[in-house]
């Protein structure tokens, strides 16, 4: 089904067909450089975003090219132009932060290599627990069952004679959960501490199920070892000397 033809007339005197610019098939090609343009481009959401736009141009050309839409290839299009919506949605919200308690907002703020979408994904693995009393979390040379995070108060690191108090925002067992080995040190959360926990196989299955989430809790703990490390060095150096 054609919208209409026409002619222009070059500078040279000669006529210019330019019906093809007037018709159903016109849309094909505005879809396909859309398509194209899409899968150019490394970002995920404004390559979805592209092959959406390039979708819907498809759906028109299925209703204009003859006298009859062809509802077929319509209803088949607009299925992966929704697909994609959806997707886009999903994309949206892992980039988001809406929706999260301020509590949430807080604990948030320590994870700071993962996406909110990656965050949300391991909190539904996490525990929420408040010490009653003085609570032994980890002991040295056993391997932990649990990762912990501080979200409250502070735990006790007994090491060689030494007691080190450890705050909120500070992780407990990354190394061990790292290196998969025993606890170096004997920790113990003080009465009323507030923990998150995370039993250590549900993680690393998580872990191993995602790469750039395997990536991204990798990088927050060594960040959290090495921040770590850099406060208590001045220390050791200190007592040695």
């Amino acid at each position: 089904m054609r919208f209409y033809t026409d002619r222009v007339t070059s500078r040279t005197g000669g006529a210019v067909d330019i019906s093809y610019l007037f018709t159903a098939g016109i849309f094909v090609q505005i879809a396909l450089l859309f398509y194209v343009l899409g899968l150019l481009v490394r970002n995920e959401l404004l390559l979805r975003g592209l092959l959406l736009i390039g979708t819907m141009f498809y759906i028109l050309y299925y209703y204009f090219v003859s006298d009859v839409p062809l509802w077929d290839a319509i209803f088949a299009s607009a299925m992966i132009g929704l697909a994609n919506v959806i997707m886009i949605l999903v994309i949206l919200r892992e980039k988001s932060t809406l929706g999260m308690s301020d509590d949430m907002l807080a604990l948030y703020g320590t994870f700071t290599t993962l996406n909110p979408g990656q965050f949300r994904k391991i909190m539904r693995h996490a525990d929420w627990i408040t010490a009653p009393e003085d609570l032994p979390i980890c002991t040295r040379g056993v391997r932990s069952d649990y990762l912990y995070l501080v979200s409250k108060g502070q735990v006790i690191l007994r090491d060689d004679g030494r007691n080190v108090a450890v705050g909120s925002g500070n992780f407990i067992g990354e190394i061990s959960f790292l290196l998969d080995c025993p606890a170096t040190a004997d920790v113990i959360a003080m009465q009323g501490t507030e923990l998150v926990r995370w039993d250590r196989q549900k993680l690393m299955s998580l872990m191993h199920k995602s790469v750039r989430l395997s990536n991204a809790i990798g990088a927050l703990f060594n960040a959290d070892i090495a921040r770590k490390l850099s406060v208590s060095w001045p220390k050791d150096q200190a007592h040695r000397e």
